[in-house]
């Protein structure tokens, strides 16, 4: 495929991901997708190494449970042969914790035959991590 086509590949994963349309998305995914999010586990209960269809379909489903997002916008992509570079912001709240969280991101989605084959996530782990934090501040 050319780079317009995979351009338009990940943006309609971004379309169906925005929609809720977990089940189409995975669709545009290989067999043996490798998705990655970087960070501890421990901290944001998404982050981690996912392997197959079956694995990303858990990530999604921890992400809805962790995250309520209000806005989830990608303001560029960039093709570069089987390489899509996704760039864009996110700005929600923490379920568990009601902590808002705001990230700009850089997504990596390399391509095999149409379907993406590795999804790499880069966003700043630190201040992702913290709005999984409780407060250590008490209302008086």
């Amino acid at each position: 495929m050319n780079e317009q086509q995979n351009t338009q590949v990940a943006q309609e994963g971004y379309a169906l991901f925005s929609k809720g349309d977990i089940a189409n998305l995975l669709k545009l995914y290989t067999e043996d997708i490798e998705f990655i999010v970087p960070g501890s586990a421990a901290l944001i209960p998404y982050a981690g190494v996912y392997r197959g269809k079956e694995e990303v379909g858990r990530f999604f489903a921890k992400l809805h449970e962790a995250m309520d997002f209000e806005r989830f916008e990608v303001q560029e992509c960039i093709a570069q042969g089987d390489t899509v570079v996704a760039l864009g912001y996110g700005k929600g709240h923490v379920r568990a914790t009601g902590q808002p969280m705001e990230e700009e991101w850089a997504h990596v989605l390399r391509l095999r035959d149409g379907k993406v084959a590795h999804f790499q996530v880069y966003t700043d782990t630190a201040a992702v991590g913290q709005a999984f934090q409780r407060s250590s501040h008490m209302a008086m």
